[in-house]
């Protein structure tokens, strides 16, 4: 998954969800719910105490198909009933086992939000914007996307931005129907998502395995077996020591064809004292496939803050220095260059010394520090950059990471840094470092380059 493009996707289609609930409060034509013996009511008036499977029936309305589809959510003894009475055109063929299994998942959507009060079937503006946000994650379905109808639900005590949709599909002369396509499609994701999260607490990292391999084919970059399956057994891990809560808990936050949003309440943080929520995306790619974005991250480990020269660990980040230092453990650098920071904003007194950046290059590092010069030309400062960017003298940080290394090894060192775009952070004694690797593509992924800085 492109990380950037996707997150852009999500919070476009996040901003239409807050336009879209602004605009629940302001429309005239909005629809409440009713009680059992009203559905029992509306049902017996549409259909005349008839079961209306019959293709050649006359549809039923587009509020009164939305209100008895409603009502089977907060209270599932409806569904046989409400089944039986809509048009077998208006369920598109669904059986009652495939339109109860749907309804299971859409009836998750409203856990821990309390009643639900009404509905509003979303003006043609909404619609429209909705589902180009829907197509623009998955256009192979525009076909189906295109037809659908967002319906927003209101339940009680929830914020007017967190807005709940289903989806039902339009025929051409205005008929509102439940496409069984989609009913289908996310089925499929939320058996897919009850099948992973269940491996994760059972710790069936086999299983875990066999479902990531479908979510790094689009990168720029590729894993082996063993990476991905490394990921799933850290993943077992992570949900063995943190995550307290199971499937049946997490809350539902959105179901489409696109994808399924789960928010995980019991999660504890890294330091294991308090719990914090966190989001788990199931989504459908444009070739089929469904994926998972179930993201971990790593943090810069404080063996790497270091440069090692061969075996000898050797400089610091963060660390002060001088020349004499450097020449006594890398030799004569073969160049260093300095230049004056201009002290523009400071106050200037005669008693301060000026600042320099200093760049001090090897063959195949270079090392960048803020410091000062004498005035026999010796230097002293705070190391503040490392790069290597070439294979040659053996250069490393924490003795494990070079140029030249596969991905795969580097992966094995940090299994979740492809979450992060390559980029490992870690903060100590108050101040933050960032690793940043460079990829080499072509035969066989390989580190280009690495640069470990303050921040």
């Amino acid at each position: 998954m492109h990380h950037e493009t996707m997150r852009g996707i999500k919070d476009k289609f996040h901003a239409v969800r807050i336009r879209a609930a602004a605009a629940f409060l302001v429309v005239i034509m909005s629809f409440s719910l009713i009680s059992c013996s009203d559905i029992s009511g509306l049902i017996d008036r549409l259909t005349g105490g008839q079961s209306r499977l019959q293709e050649n029936e006359p549809p039923i309305g587009k509020s009164n198909l939305v209100r008895l589809i409603s009502s089977c959510l907060t209270d599932p003894s409806q569904i046989a009933t409400v089944y039986s009475s809509v048009p077998n055109h208006q369920l598109d063929g669904m059986s009652i086992a495939e339109f109860e299994e749907y309804i299971g998942v859409l009836a998750r959507l409203g856990d821990g939000k309390g009643a639900l009060l009404s509905f509003q079937i979303m003006k043609d503006d909404s619609r429209l914007e909705i589902c180009e946000a829907l197509i623009e994650k998955l256009p192979s379905e525009e076909e189906l996307l295109e037809i659908s109808v967002p319906v927003m639900l209101e339940y009680d005590g929830v914020k007017e931005d967190d807005s709940t949709l289903i989806y039902f599909q339009q025929k051409e002369n205005g008929t509102l129907y439940l496409s069984s396509e989609w009913a289908r499609q996310c089925v499929e994701m939320y058996r897919f998502s009850e099948l992973y999260f269940t491996s994760l607490q059972d710790q069936n990292a086999d299983a875990v395995y066999s479902m990531l391999q479908n979510s790094y084919h689009d990168r720029d970059y590729s894993f082996s077996n063993s990476t991905i399956r490394l990921k799933a057994e850290e993943m077992c891990r992570f949900y063995l020591l943190r995550v307290k809560t199971d499937f049946r808990e997490y809350r539902m936050a959105s179901a489409d064809i696109t994808q399924i949003v789960f928010n995980q309440q019991g999660v504890l943080d890294d330091e294991l004292l308090e719990y914090e929520p966190r989001t788990v995306t199931i989504s459908r790619s444009d070739f089929g496939v469904i994926i998972v974005n179930d993201v971990l991250t790593d943090t810069l480990k404080v063996r790497d803050l270091y440069l090692y020269s061969g075996n000898t660990r050797t400089l610091r980040i963060g660390d002060h220095s001088n020349n004499a230092y450097f020449e006594s453990l890398l030799g004569d650098p073969l160049l260093t260059t300095f230049s004056r920071i201009d002290p523009s904003g400071s106050i200037k007194t005669q008693a301060t010394e000026p600042e320099y950046d200093l760049i001090v290059d090897y063959q195949t590092a270079r090392i960048n520090l803020r410091g000062t010069i004498d005035s026999s030309g010796a230097w002293e400062g705070v190391i503040t950059r490392i790069q290597i960017g070439s294979t040659g003298p053996d250069f490393s940080i924490g003795r494990s990471i070079r140029v030249g290394m596969t991905l795969d090894d580097f992966m094995a060192l940090y299994p979740f840094a492809d979450e992060t775009g390559f980029i490992l952070i870690t903060e100590n004694d108050e101040q933050a470092y960032r690793l940043r690797i460079r990829l080499s593509r072509g035969a066989g992924d390989t580190v280009s380059g690495i640069t470990l800085e303050a921040i």
